[in-house]
């Protein structure tokens, strides 16, 4: 497994297959996403490279991505265009980023996912990461089956079992999620009647039900983001996670068979030198259970966002110059 060959190196020879592996899987699109929140392809890629740069780092000090590779390199660009804004790089940031941009207030406030998506990010990242590879890839990327399978080294019909249970999951971690945070008890006692209505497509709504989200934030939120398990998860998911750029990521995404791909760096330029994992900054990853380090836990007040992006939300690669087979788990 790449991820587990990374994590053994010691800096001793070249990790050149595994990095060259995951450059060539992910550079693409995490430098897709980086033109979203960098003024230009040279900032994209300086941001892209520095990404993955803190990501490889993280795995030689073993806590690094293990198989939702993708998700967690674009949260990476996100928080580093972030650190932009307080570290005097400003000027790198898109211009709707930078102070006086338009939108008001620092960077790493409009950078977070929308108040309306928050529940959902939790819950997604409380999923196992092969939950979220395969839920990333084929709701958010649109990608066929075949892609995650590779990467994770299963069979299509592995996969289209575990789309179905990692759906299910998101779901009942959207609704724990819920319970954790219901301000009083009567949203508590909602909860049950909201998953049944959302399932059946929120159609024949209970009257005392639809009183109550009238006049409830919270339940109404969370209606929002069950509603989305019916039509339009993908681009949910996208906003749960990435906040900023999200819709535009999407849409990028979908058109990237009519664009040539960015080239990945080589290998060597992105890994710490020498295998040097303390030249990387901790706690710049995902944990073992996914939290995003942007994202409080439960109880915790979350720090207000705007718009979600460039275009605003819905709801509220080269060949690398690696060697060797491909290997899963990435």
């Amino acid at each position: 497994m790449l991820s587990a060959e990374l994590k053994k190196w010691t800096g001793a020879s070249p990790a050149v297959h595994p990095v060259g592996e995951l450059l060539d899987r992910h550079w693409a699109a995490a430098f897709a996403y980086a033109r979203l929140c960098a003024d230009g392809p040279r900032a994209a890629g300086m941001l892209t490279t520095a990404a993955f740069t803190r990501l490889f780092g993280a795995s030689l000090r073993q806590s690094g991505p293990t198989a939702a590779w993708r998700p967690q390199v674009l949260v990476a660009v996100r928080r580093i265009a972030a650190e932009w804004d307080t570290d005097g790089r400003q000027e790198l940031l898109h211009p709707a980023l930078r102070p006086g941009g338009g939108t008001g207030g620092r960077a790493a406030a409009r950078l977070l996912p929308p108040p309306g998506r928050r529940l959902l990010s939790r819950a997604f990242q409380r999923l196992p990461e092969t939950s979220r590879a395969v839920l990333w890839h084929t709701e958010v990327e649109a990608e066929p089956l075949a892609v995650p399978a590779a990467l994770l080294g299963l069979d299509e019909e592995d996969v289209r079992v575990e789309l179905r249970r990692a759906r299910e999951r998101l779901r009942e971690e959207c609704l724990q999620v819920h319970r954790e945070l219901a301000p009083d008890a009567e949203c508590r006692r909602y909860l049950r009647l909201l998953d049944v209505t959302f399932r059946r497509g929120g159609t024949g709504m209970d009257p005392d039900l639809r009183q109550h989200l009238a006049g409830c934030g919270h339940c109404g939120r969370t209606a929002g983001q069950l509603a989305r398990f019916g039509d339009g998860l993908g681009l949910a998911l996208a906003e749960a996670v990435l906040g900023w750029g999200a819709r535009d990521y999407v849409e990028s995404r979908a058109a990237r068979a009519a664009e040539p791909a960015a080239p990945a760096p080589a290998a060597d330029a992105v890994m710490p030198a020498g295998g040097d994992a303390s030249a990387v900054r901790d706690g710049d990853t995902l944990g073992p259970l996914g939290r995003d380090a942007s994202v409080p836990p439960a109880g915790e007040a979350f720090a207000p966002a705007g718009p979600a992006g460039p275009a605003a939300a819905a709801d509220a690669v080269a060949p690398a110059a690696a060697a060797g087979p491909a290997g899963p788990a990435g």
